[in-house]
């Protein structure tokens, strides 16, 4: 939750010089910025979670970015790297294959003619099924109490009201249940939805289907990425079934769209140097992590860090989130 003194210090720093004075600072050495998204949705309506960003909201965050950067594909931040002259770059990202990206993300990449890498997970592609955390996102949009104490954990009173403060105590329980095995977390998920089930009809958040994957890979300003098959935190699994996931993931993306597929992003940004190597290993030119810092030079190219970027950041907080603060 925010508090009254961090929207003060946002205020200060927000403010034009010394806005400048933070940019000039932050940005020595002409870092690359690279913003993790997840989402578009509708301006009106649609879920309210922190994955889901209006299209409104990002047509202002673009035009915001624009001002100070301009806005390159991966392969090519990749091959200039950290340092390049001329005008700060930025790289667009979005994990693991919503269907808002065909639906709201693709109309305004081709109106605007901008590139982007989407990482996409693929077991809710091949099943059709929402992962684990939309479901329960979806589930829990009027409000729960989730009292989780016979397996072990805690109690979340989640407001109805939606906005940050409801979104803090959704995140809190999704980070509490990815730190669990995944058998174990299954079983919790199943318990939450059989109290709390999903709105009839297509659930709030789901997938793409093969063939909207396949139609916004054929754009020429996506890139599409891998993201692993199962999409659980990859340094919790054995390495073997780690890297199978890694790997299965890439072969199916190349299967459904014919391309090639170079780069991977780490599932909640979990990684370790073993996985590092395995995906260097399986010959991906880079692997995307969640530092919330801008890459440097010098930054190992399969821990790339990106800014994570959300519902509740308006475009002042995206200024902030610019410059790393």
């Amino acid at each position: 939750m925010i508090t009254t003194a961090k929207r003060a210090a946002r205020a200060v720093l927000g403010i034009p010089p010394v806005l400048g004075l933070l940019r000039s600072w932050r940005l020595r050495g002409n870092p690359v910025t690279v913003l993790c998204y997840h989402t578009i949705g509708p301006d009106t309506g649609g879920p309210d979670a922190w994955t889901v960003l209006r299209a409104a909201d990002f047509r202002a965050h673009l035009a915001a970015l624009q001002e100070s950067h301009d806005i390159v594909d991966l392969d090519r931040a990749l091959a200039d790297g950290p340092g390049h002259r001329g005008r700060p770059r930025a790289v667009l990202t979005f994990d693991d294959g919503e269907a808002g990206n065909h639906r709201y993300l693709l109309p305004i990449l081709t109106e605007l003619q901008l590139p982007v890498t989407i990482f996409v997970a693929t077991g809710q592609i091949e099943t059709g099924q929402p992962y684990w955390f939309d479901r329960i996102m979806g589930a829990l949009t009027a409000g729960a109490d989730v009292d989780l104490a016979t397996h072990g954990l805690g109690r979340w009173h989640i407001p109805p009201t939606p906005g940050p403060s409801r979104w803090a105590t959704v995140s809190s329980l999704l980070e509490t249940l990815k730190r669990t095995a995944p058998d174990c977390r299954a079983a919790i998920v199943d318990d939450i939805l059989s109290r709390y089930p999903l709105p009839p009809g297509r659930p709030p958040l789901g997938p793409m289907t093969r063939a909207e994957l396949a139609e916004i890979a054929r754009s020429p300003r996506v890139t599409i990425g891998a993201h692993s098959h199962c999409h659980n935190l990859l340094d919790q699994l054995p390495l073997v079934e780690a890297e199978a996931s890694i790997a299965r993931s890439r072969s199916l993306l190349r299967d459904w769209t014919g391309q090639e597929v170079a780069h991977f992003a780490w599932p909640n940004g979990n990684h370790t140097p073993a996985l590092r190597q395995r995906a260097q290993r399986l010959g991906f030119r880079s692997a995307a992590a969640l530092d919330m810092r801008l890459w440097r030079a010098g930054a190992d190219p399969y821990a790339l860090p990106r800014l994570g970027i959300g519902r509740h950041d308006d475009t002042a907080r995206l200024r902030l989130r610019l410059v790393g603060t």
